[in-house]
């Protein structure tokens, strides 16, 4: 992850990574080529990789944390909520060494 205030020092950024990482034999993957603008107000980041322009996105996972656009926490709040009842329910539901006990 790279942050930067503007775009030109961001460019500047992951150009000089890029051309380090490369004398080490290494690539930035396709797949993880996202940029994000944190503000208000939605627009595009116009920066290229290699000639291409990753894709800007509104969310993404880092570190098991849910980092939007908008710097608000309720989306990666519910994302932690669907997974910790997903996998509550898996080992509730199919654990075979569960005993059950019903009473009225």
């Amino acid at each position: 992850m790279l942050l930067a205030k503007e775009e030109t020092v961001l460019q500047g950024m992951i150009g000089r990574l890029n051309e380090i990482g490369k004398c080490y034999g290494m690539e930035m993957i396709g797949e993880k080529r996202n940029v994000m603008r944190f503000s208000r107000q939605p627009s595009t980041v116009q920066i290229t990789i290699d000639q291409k322009q990753p894709e800007n996105v509104e969310y993404f996972n880092y570190l098991s944390s849910l980092i939007t656009s908008d710097s608000r926490r309720t989306r990666g709040i519910k994302s932690r909520i669907a997974r910790t009842k997903a996998a509550f329910n898996k080992k509730v539901l199919f654990d075979s060494k569960l005993d059950l006990i019903l009473t009225h």
